[in-house]
C-alpha cells in the first residue's frame, strides 16, 4: 500500500512540473522586429529606390515617413525619392515597433572624361609600369564600371588596377574602358632603343649613320666589346643620356670607334619610310686587311665583306662593293641592323641609299 502511494505521490509530481514548463515556455516575450531590404541609401537627388519591409506575413501593418521630407520622400509604400542634397533616415513603423533607414542624397555629377598618366610607353621586358586615371571633372561621382585589358598579352598584360607588365618584344595596346568611354596606351616592348635618332631611311636622299650612334640598352643587347676598359676614356655616350656604353672605345666627340676586335658588334635600329632595296656602304679604316658582315633583324644578309688596307687608323674610306652584297633588300617599318667585326679596324659610318 505504502508503494501505490509513493508512486501516485511521484506521478503527481511529475505532471506538475510538466504542466509549469509549459507556463514558463508560453509566457516567454518574442523580440519584435521590422526588417527593411536596405540597411542604408545613397541615392542621386531625382532618384528613386523602392524599399521592402518584411515580415509580409500580414502580422503589421506599416506606417512609412521621412525625419526630413525636404531630402528625401517616401509613398506609403516604401517608394523613396531624394528630393535635394543632405541626410535623413526614412522610418517605418508599426504600432511601438520602429526601424530607421539612414539615407544620404548627393548632387549627381556624371564623368564625362578620364585622362590617362601616360599614352606611350617604351619598356624592357620584364618591367613594369602603374597607369594613373584620372576623372573629369575630378569630382564626378555618377561613375560606371570599369575594365583593363590587352590588345596582345604575349607583350604586355595589365592588372585590375592598371599595372602593366612587359612580357615580350613587340608593339601592343593597353586599353582602359569606362562605360562608352575607351582609352588607349601603346606599349611598345625591346631590348634596345635607338640612341639620338630617329634614324629614317627613303628614297629623298641617302642618310648616314655615325657608327657611335648605336642603340640604347647595354651590352649583349645593343652591343658586344670584348674589352670592357675603355680605352679613349670617352664620354660622348655618358654625355648624351646613356651610362651603359663605357665599354665602347669611342674617340673624338662621337666621330668614330676604335680599338676593336673580330666577334664584336654594334646594333643599330632604323625605321625605313620606303621599302625597296638599299646600297650600305661602311666608313673604315685601318693599315691591315679587315672584314665585316651586315645582320637585318638577327639573319646575316651580306656575308663577309673583305676590304683591303686603307693607308692607316685615320685613312677612311667608303666600303661599296661588292655592290650585289651590300644591297639590301628592307619592308617598310622598323628594323635592327648589326654591324659585325671580322677583324681590328676604325669604325666611322654606315650610309643607306635607295636604289
Amino acid at each position: 500500500m505504502m508503494k501505490i502511494k509513493i508512486l501516485k505521490y511521484s506521478i503527481g509530481l511529475l505532471f506538475l512540473g510538466y504542466f509549469a514548463g509549459c507556463d514558463d515556455y508560453e509566457n516567454k516575450e518574442i523580440a519584435k522586429n521590422i526588417y527593411v531590404d536596405q540597411s542604408s541609401l545613397s541615392l542621386f537627388v531625382g532618384e528613386t529606390i523602392q524599399l521592402t519591409a518584411s515580415p509580409t506575413d500580414g502580422t503589421y501593418q506599416y506606417q512609412w515617413s521621412s525625419e526630413d521630407s525636404e531630402v528625401a520622400t517616401v509613398t506609403s509604400g516604401g517608394l523613396v525619392e531624394a528630393i535635394k542634397e543632405g541626410s535623413t533616415n526614412i522610418i517605418v513603423k508599426s504600432g511601438d515597433v520602429v526601424t530607421k533607414v539612414p539615407l544620404t542624397a548627393v548632387v549627381r555629377i556624371p564623368l564625362e572624361d578620364v585622362a590617362m598618366s601616360e599614352t606611350f610607353l617604351e619598356l624592357l621586358p620584364g618591367k613594369e609600369k602603374s597607369i594613373l586615371v584620372t576623372y573629369i571633372p575630378e569630382n564626378a561621382n555618377d561613375v560606371p564600371a570599369y575594365s583593363w585589358s590587352s590588345e596582345n598579352p604575349d607583350v604586355a598584360t595589365v592588372s585590375k588596377g592598371g599595372k602593366i607588365t612587359v612580357i615580350g618584344e613587340g608593339v601592343t595596346d593597353i586599353v582602359y574602358r569606362i562605360g562608352d568611354i575607351v582609352k588607349k596606351i601603346k606599349v611598345d616592348v625591346a631590348y634596345t632603343r635607338v640612341f639620338k635618332g630617329p634614324h629614317v631611311l627613303s628614297a629623298a636622299a641617302p642618310y648616314e649613320l655615325s657608327a657611335a650612334n648605336f642603340d640604347l640598352g647595354g651590352e649583349g643587347y645593343a652591343f658586344h666589346d670584348a674589352d670592357t676598359d675603355n680605352r679613349t676614356n670617352n664620354d660622348y655616350r655618358k654625355n648624351n643620356g646613356d651610362s651603359q656604353s663605357a665599354a665602347v672605345d669611342i674617340e673624338g666627340d662621337g666621330v668614330n670607334i676604335g680599338y676593336t676586335n673580330s666577334g664584336e658588334w654594334l646594333l643599330y635600329t632604323v625605321e625605313v619610310e620606303d621599302a625597296g632595296n638599299y646600297l650600305v656602304e661602311a666608313l673604315v679604316a685601318g693599315p691591315d686587311r679587315g672584314s665585316f658582315h651586315l645582320e637585318v633583324d638577327g639573319i646575316n644578309v651580306t656575308g663577309a665583306i673583305d676590304f683591303p688596307a686603307t693607308g692607316g687608323w685615320g685613312s677612311y674610306r667608303w666600303i661599296s662593293s661588292p655592290e650585289n652584297k651590300l644591297t639590301i633588300d628592307l619592308t617598310e617599318g622598323r628594323h635592327k641592323i648589326k654591324f659585325y667585326f671580322e677583324g681590328g679596324f676604325n669604325f666611322k659610318a654606315l650610309k643607306f641609299t635607295k636604289k
